[in-house]
């Protein structure tokens, strides 16, 4: 009788053990669900290359997730200010950071001693745009032989803006010159374009998208495109490529969402189906077309994203790392 009821016991705490386990399993399966609302931190200032591109992206990402997407810019610097203030928020998946290697780059120069590279993890890349050179239409150069004959006329006179005097942008002036052209920082993609067609800025160092009404006006004139090939973009088929005339400066901002450390791995994923389906949307893919953001390949999943972030560590160290 006694072992009988030993047995009966037994059987009744594995069988609650294995209802357990089902119950354990279901709430690991259990897919995330959005409940309020999401917000991106875009670490740079409105009307540049940046903020339209996550606040597109946000629109298409709504219509995904179900709850609205908002975007908060936090400006300062070179991008680092904005970062900071994102890794600060809680880790709970409702909160993610948009970024460029350009901060990247600045810690690696040792412009900063943030962590850029032990705070950001990679989520998705958006987009991967491509720089120019451009001009107002009043400069007495039109392309960047020119330019380069003029600067060596004119030593110290020529400044590029920037929007960010440690990140790639700045790279490309110093890298394409030979250090022969002095970048400086803007807070403002409008202010910027506003003073390269007054002049008070001799050239700007952009992408396409953020100038392409003043370059289809008439008062901005493009001298460079820093990238391998010519532009297939109408107009700027005749814009010589930076390889063609021997320069070895490529680098345009990959434009990527990032989260922090402990976010919980369901929101991430759920983040991510998301997101490759507002990438893929009629929306985005034709936005990104009229800004002529479709030069390189935008889109990378996780896998893909975190594998070209250490790229992109790796080779920025090799180049611009403290010697």
């Amino acid at each position: 009788m006694l072992k009988k009821k030993i047995l009966t016991v037994l059987s009744m705490a594995l069988l609650i053990g294995a209802c357990n386990d089902s119950s354990n399993k279901v709430a690991t399966d259990t897919p995330w669900k959005w409940e309020r609302k999401v917000e991106i931190i875009c670490p740079w200032g409105t009307g540049g290359g940046a903020d339209t591109t996550t606040r597109t992206f946000a629109t298409a990402l709504e219509k995904e997730l179900g709850v609205p997407v908002v975007v908060n810019n936090r400006s300062g610097a070179g991008g680092i200010s904005g970062i900071q203030f994102g890794a600060k928020q809680p880790a709970d998946g409702y909160t993610y950071i948009m970024s460029t290697p350009s901060p990247l780059l600045a810690q690696i120069s040792g412009a900063t001693p943030y962590d850029v590279y032990g705070t950001l993890n990679p989520l998705i890349q958006m987009v991967h745009d491509v720089n120019i050179f451009v001009t107002s239409a009043k400069s007495p150069y039109n392309d960047f032989t020119e330019l380069m004959k003029y600067v060596d006329e004119n030593p110290g006179k020529i400044k590029a803006g920037v929007m960010t005097i440690t990140g790639l942008d700045a790279a490309c002036v110093m890298g394409a010159s030979g250090g022969k052209i002095e970048p400086v920082a803007y807070t403002e993609g409008s202010q910027l374009n506003a003073d390269v067609i007054g002049g008070h800025v001799d050239i700007a160092c952009v992408g396409p998208a953020e100038v392409a009404a003043m370059v289809a006006s008439g008062d901005m004139k493009v001298l460079l495109a820093l990238t391998e090939e010519r532009l297939t973009l109408p107009g700027y088929e005749n814009v010589p490529s930076a390889k063609e005339l021997g320069l070895n400066t490529y680098f345009g901002p990959a434009r990527g969402i990032f989260y922090v450390k402990e976010t919980p791995e369901k929101a991430i994923e759920a983040f991510e189906i998301a997101a490759q389906k507002a990438i893929a949307s009629e929306f985005f893919q034709s936005w990104a077309k009229r800004e002529g953001l479709d030069q390189r390949k935008g889109w990378l999943n996780s896998t893909e994203f975190k594998a070209q972030w250490e790229k992109d560590y790796s080779s920025l160290t090799e180049i611009f790392g403290k010697k």
